[in-house]
């Protein structure tokens, strides 16, 4: 649904063999317009993303599971994001909430209701 409508991207991190992998096995590979594995999810990694791709930061929107390395970066670069929490978070993902106090960002229980979120914003 949201391929149809949209440019996707996914972005994730790793090792650039085993995450290759991961993605032709789970069959989603032709559903994003392009695929990014990066060592790390910084600001600067993101940045560097969109401006590869002529994205302003503003009209860059980031879904992803973790706090720590898909929303809060993407909100520091001047992006928006939808946290969709999982129900255990690694320790070393962990957010203390004072780091979260000012960070905007949008929370939704499940992938399922992404669209109607996205519906919103027009």
């Amino acid at each position: 649904e949201l391929a149809a409508a949209h440019r996707l991207m996914l972005i994730t991190k790793g090792d650039l063999f085993e995450q290759e992998a991961k993605i032709a096995r789970s069959g989603l590979g032709d559903f994003f317009s392009h695929i990014e594995i990066v060592s790390e999810k910084t600001p600067q990694a993101y940045e560097t993303i969109v401006a590869r791709y002529s994205v302003r930061p503003d009209q860059f929107l980031m879904i992803g599971n973790s706090l720590k390395s898909d929303i809060l970066p993407v909100v520091a670069m001047g992006g928006r994001a939808v946290h969709i929490p999982y129900v255990t978070t690694w320790l070393h993902e962990f957010v203390p909430e004072a780091e979260l106090a000012g960070k905007e960002f949008f929370t939704v229980e499940s992938i399922s209701g992404v669209p109607a979120l996205l519906a919103s914003f027009k």
